[in-house]
């Protein structure tokens, strides 16, 4: 049975300018450069030899919906996703149609880290998001985000949607505070 995939988030929980690794290799690199407006975060693939090559924009928008550029198009994240109100701060769902044609829901609130689901009833577990620890109550440990088998076959898109569900959470907990 294959394993998890396991992707380490390289400096802190902010996966808008990260390095995530596999089995101590460098597999996407994600930035975002600093910008007042037409903020942009770009996600590149680490291949062989250690070059990076693009696989998905995110046109990050205040008033307007966000932009997903990847596979050759672009959508804005409104078209993309359905949302799902659980109820106001307490959570929400994000509602996407994958490359491989299933539906796919992200899972977050301000309490809890996301976690993605296949959206057929099975809730089937795809991808989660573990926070870092300093060793307190369990050992230390870098935020990393976790791929079931089951998802290994969409991780771009996986990596591109987490960061966009991740940065709403992250907004709606400074919120809330």
């Amino acid at each position: 049975m294959p394993s998890n995939t396991k992707l380490s988030l390289t400096t802190g929980e902010d996966p808008r300018n990260n390095v995530l690794y596999e089995d101590g290799r460098a597999v996407y690199r994600i930035v975002t450069p600093f910008a007042f407006t037409g903020r942009k975060t770009t996600i590149s693939k680490i291949v062989d030899g250690g070059l990076a090559r693009a696989v998905a924009e995110i046109e990050w928008h205040s008033i307007a919906s966000s932009v997903f550029k990847f596979d050759g198009g672009e959508v804005s994240t409104s078209n993309y996703f359905r949302s799902t109100a659980l109820s106001g701060i307490i959570g929400s769902n994000r509602i996407f149609t994958a490359p491989n044609g299933r539906e796919y829901k992200w899972r977050f609130s301000v309490s809890s880290k996301p976690k993605l689901y296949v959206n057929d009833g099975s809730d089937t577990t795809v991808a989660c998001f573990h926070g870092s620890s300093i060793g307190l109550l369990s050992p230390t440990r870098d935020a990393y985000l976790e791929i079931y088998p089951e998802g290994r076959h969409i991780k771009d898109v996986i990596v591109m949607t987490f960061i966009y569900v991740e940065k709403l959470r992250r907004d709606k907990k400074q919120a809330a505070q």
